[in-house]
């Protein structure tokens, strides 16, 4: 019985225990009060869960802490019934509060209105969902362990129970892509476009194909993909053949698609990293950017309001490709991603990696084009490379050498440098100070008379600096950048200013950038942007910016945007330019449905208008699984898996007809797009990374029964691209077997504890060995079906000069569904005579 305050006491209120879900970090009980249809939760006990900073004086009347921030205190004052919070006082009822002599409650309501901790509850299951749209202590706790753990598995940093190997198919056919885009325009033109990519393996390689059409073009094999590559990251010497449309790294600039083959021995496999580099770019603002090194996510972040984002990247050893998804901030994705190479190439001391890559460039006049490169590890610091690229469109210099090498200098400065003959030469020196200020210096110088690379200017030099800022107004980044580009006849200089963060609880982007040519009156503006949360889950995000050379406001963006219906969003924004007098209005629809993906956008300008709609869709077929899918996400290139647990009755490790599914086995593994969990047991995880090790952990707390075992609960499997892969899980029933030990002491036996009892098979192996307990009573859950042998441990029994009667005892299990109990074991002992 609880004593509740007195204001409390006039209403019909029961204390319960309710279980608080909060997403990302999981679920915990804690007290709640229900007076009628009113929900107090236990402020302590939630801000607990969430690692929220919180103080509570002795009779619970008073709360002190901060909120995520340390710049953001609160006061919960019972006795003045207010809530100060962000230098704001909130004025409450007496009967908002319920307080006993160990808990202070408040109103539900008011934890989503003053601190943003969104919820809801439900009375029937008495638990309570909670979100926020910010990063919550224990969200970013789990987020970074999440990430560390990521990390640990891509570098192969596990061992498993057992390992599932990859099998090699000579025919499958599995997903499908597919993507329709239709134009208008008010002058009267129109296009529609319609994507189509099957995806399958052909002796067991990965065939992926695509067919594109757009009905202004017509129909060409340069504009159509095609691949079809065979991975082995086992074997020594090549470890990827491909053939089809390939993609060669080339320094001279080509244009088209080209078809050939490829080989390398660079495994498809990440390996360890042993430093950072960073990768900053722009994007859509409030987009949210996934890091993916080889497909494996390795971070996440939201863009800020100018679009700007800066990732700290592990570097590997080996080839580090990097690939960036974005995703808009109301439910658009993209099918493409950007690639980056981090500018460092290092590979473990003596190991040589390389790569030939040959084919038709689709130019038209059948140009050939050859690139074979080689690396080695001369040390861990220092790799040193080079090779040969041809290409015979060129009218001269056809075939150009080069050389190229890495150099770590310390565990943060690296030095890259690479020589095309008779084409350019270039560096790369990349520092990070232990207190995270970065600088980078990239240097680029042409031949004169080289053909190979369309550029312009005949030298780069580019330099950065960045760092972040931290104070107690302020949280966020800096950047300074500049570069200059020589001529034949001119220069020419460009520079940019970038700061972006938060203050006071707005955040922010400020970028300045000028613009240098001889001769010429300077070009230099700034962009200021931030982004406003508005009632009824509107954000409005408001740009300007400033030229200075004009002196005036050169342009004005505003953009608002609010989620509708279930997975709806809507958003609106208005461009005007004050030079030139034109102005813009855009409105856009999108809608994500299980099944496909859809959306419009209408563009109105001076005297025009446009009009696209759009529809993104996959198709999932395995026959063998009984499951075929149509979803909104890429499936070409992903790999899926089926778990099937299932009561292995017989014990062959194989599913029987028969033998019927068992449920409440969770699926624990990293990555995928979907886990789907059925109401038969069996789990697909769908959107894997295929030829990657996936470490996967099997949780048995919710089987059925006690007598339901699985032997090997981590597990360690290598699946195909473009396929569902089915692996069944037998589960064992297991036997228990239970007794006594008693010694002989004066006619009377007396239960004895300590005493080893091992029990073996027919064929003599050590199966366990059980303790008795202090009153001599031993048991072991775990048998198979079988017959089996107990008896008191032999050195045991002869340290301590007895003797035990039986010697042995032979039992029998015959394991049913259920489970087998032997209960009939007795072992005396007696000293020897």
């Amino acid at each position: 019985m609880i004593a509740f305050s007195a204001t409390a006491q006039e209403e019909n209120c029961d204390e319960v225990l309710v279980l608080l879900q909060v997403k990302y970090i999981g679920s915990r009980e804690i007290s709640s009060v229900i007076c009628g249809s009113d929900v107090y939760l236990s402020i302590p006990e939630v801000l607990d869960f969430i690692k929220i900073r919180n103080t509570p004086n002795s009779n619970f009347t008073v709360i002190n802490g901060f909120f995520i921030n340390q710049n953001n205190t609160f006061k919960i004052d019972q006795n003045t019934n207010t809530i100060f919070y962000k230098e704001e006082v909130f004025t409450l009822k007496p009967s908002d509060f319920i307080r006993t002599s160990t808990n202070l409650f408040l109103k539900a309501s008011y934890f989503n209105q003053i601190f943003g901790l969104e919820n809801s509850f439900s009375f029937r299951s008495l638990s309570v969902e909670m979100t926020s749209k910010l990063e919550l202590p224990a969200i970013k706790e789990a987020r970074l362990q999440a990430m560390r753990d990521n990390l640990n598995k891509i570098k192969q940093e596990f061992i498993a129970d057992t390992t599932i190997v990859r099998e090699k198919p000579l025919f499958h056919f599995g997903t499908a892509n597919w993507a329709v885009n239709t134009i208008q325009q008010s002058e009267g033109g129109h296009s529609e476009r319609i994507l189509l990519n099957l995806g399958g393996i052909v002796a067991g390689g990965e065939l992926t194909t695509s067919l594109n059409y757009t009905n202004n073009q017509p129909i060409a094999a340069k504009n159509q993909f095609y691949r079809w590559r065979y991975v082995n990251n086992d074997n020594k010497y090549i470890k990827q053949l491909t053939l089809g449309k390939i993609s060669a790294p080339s320094k001279a600039t080509i244009l088209f698609p080209f078809v050939g083959a490829q080989i390398t021995n660079a495994s498809t496999r990440i390996r360890k990293s042993f430093g950072t580099y960073i990768l900053s770019d722009h994007t859509q603002a409030n987009w949210t950017v996934e890091l993916y090194i080889n497909n494996v996510l390795i971070d996440y972040l939201q863009a800020d309001t100018n679009g700007f984002f800066s990732f700290n990247v592990p570097l590997m050893y080996g080839r580090t490709e990097v690939t960036l998804r974005y995703y808009g901030p109301w439910g658009e994705e993209q099918f493409f991603s950007n690639q980056f190479v981090v500018p460092a190439l290092f590979l473990p001391k003596k190991e040589i990696e390389y790569t030939i890559s040959s084919g038709i460039i689709e130019d038209g006049r059948g140009s050939i084009f050859t690139n074979a490169k080689v690396n080695y590890g001369l040390s861990n610091y220092i790799t040193l490379g080079g090779g040969l690229e041809y290409i015979s469109s060129l009218e001269s210099n056809k075939s150009i050498p080069f050389l190229n090498s890495s150099f770590r200098l310390s565990s943060q400065l690296f030095l890259t440098a690479s020589y095309y003959s008779k084409v350019l030469y270039d560096l790369n020196l990349n520092y990070t100070t232990p207190k995270n200020l970065r600088f980078d210096f990239d240097y680029i110088k042409y031949d004169k008379n080289q053909e190979a690379v369309r550029f312009n200017y005949s030298e780069m030099r580019k330099a950065s600096i960045s760092m972040p800022i931290r104070s107690s107004f302020f949280s966020g980044t800096s950047r300074f950048n500049i570069q200059h580009n020589r001529f034949n006849t001119s220069k020419f200089t460009t520079s940019e200013f970038l700061l972006s963060g938060s203050s006071h609880g707005f955040n922010f982007n400020f970028t300045t950038n000028a613009f240098f040519i001889k001769n010429q009156k300077p070009l230099v503006f700034s962009t200021i942007s931030t982004s406003f949360q508005l009632p009824k889950r509107f954000v409005l995000v408001p740009q300007l910016r400033y030229g200075y050379d004009a002196s005036i406001m050169t342009t004005l963006q505003t953009q608002l945007r609010k989620p509708i219906f279930k997975k709806g969003f809507i958003q609106a924004s208005f461009d005007y330019n004050f030079k030139n007098k034109n102005s813009s209005f855009q409105i856009g629809f999108t809608h994500n449905f299980d099944k496909i993906n859809t959306g419009f956008l209408s563009i109105f300008n001076n005297n025009s208008a446009s009009f696209s709609q759009y529809a993104i869709g996959s198709l999932m077929f395995e026959p063998q699984a009984d499951f075929v899918s149509f979803n909104n996400r890429i499936s070409v290139g992903r790999a899926s898996v089926k778990f099937v647990p299932f009561l292995d009755s017989n014990g062959n490790g194989k599913k029987e007809v028969k033998e019927p599914l068992v449920t409440g086995v969770k699926i624990v593994l990293m990555g995928g797009d979907r886990h789907i969990v059925n109401a038969d047991g069996t789990t697909i995880i769908t959107g894997l990374e295929p030829y990657s090790n996936n470490y996967v952990e099997l949780n048995t707390s919710k089987i059925n029964s006690i007598a339901w075992r699985i032997k090997n609960k981590t597990l360690n499997c290598t699946l195909n691209p473009n396929e569902l892969k089915i692996i069944e899980i037998p589960v064992i029933v297991v036997g228990e077997v239970s007794g006594m030990v008693y010694q002989k002491v004066n006619d009377q036996l007396l239960g004895i504890g300590g005493l080893k009892v091992v029990i073996y098979d027919l064929k003599d192996i050590l199966i366990t060995d059980i303790l008795s307990e202090p009153d001599g009573y031993f048991s072991f859950l775990g048998l198979k079906s079988g017959k089996y042998s107990a008896k008191i441990d032999s050195h045991q029994l002869e340290n301590l000069q007895m003797m035990a009667a039986p010697s042995a005892q032979n039992f029998e299990i015959d394991n049913g569904i259920d489970g087998a109990f032997i209960d009939t074991l007795e072992f005396v002992l007696e000293k020897n005579k």
